[in-house]
């Protein structure tokens, strides 16, 4: 037996709606990103420990001090900020009352530190990407000083917080 009644094609339209809601799916997709990669950058890329080699390598996590911590050491006075970067990026902007012994010139530069090896010191250089603090943390350490530290995020992390910088 044969259908002779025409069958019925339907056709779908492209509904307008449909194509608005895929368009703000989209749009809804890149800000959640931006948003995410905005959060990594003000948290610090590295505030879930999956970057930075120098924390890594260390073993030890006690040897880091990182947010709130070292600003209240910093606004207490408990410690003494060492810079490991040059001179030059020192004089353009470090934490106050920090010292400067940069990496690459530390034996003139250690007679800016306190002679009693006991003084709470915490090194800090650029970034997470910088190795240079966790140097001066292990040369310091290797010169018989006791108590030193290391901040991780340095000085592109403090000014992230807003903390204040003092220049040269």
């Amino acid at each position: 037996m044969r259908n002779n009644s025409k069958q019925s094609k339907v056709k779908v339209q492209n509904c307008p709606d449909h194509n608005v809601l895929r368009h703000i799916s989209k749009e809804l997709l890149i800000v959640f990103i931006w948003i995410g990669f905005g959060a990594l950058t003000l948290w610090g890329i590295d505030g879930f420990g999956l970057l930075s080699s120098t924390t890594k390598s260390l073993g030890n996590p006690t040897l880091q001090v990182e947010f709130p911590e070292v600003y209240e050491i910093w606004k207490r006075q408990e410690a003494i900020f060492v810079d490991a970067r040059s001179a030059m990026n020192y004089r353009q902007g470090h934490i106050p009352r920090a010292v400067n012994v940069p990496i690459n010139r530390i034996i003139p530069y250690l007679k800016m530190l306190p002679t009693d090896k006991e003084t709470p010191l915490i090194a800090y250089c650029g970034s997470i990407y910088c190795p240079n603090a966790h140097q001066l943390m292990e040369v310091l350490l290797a010169r018989g000083y006791q108590n030193v530290r290391f901040f991780p995020r340095g000085i592109k992390g403090w000014q992230a917080f807003g903390y204040p910088l003092e220049t040269e």
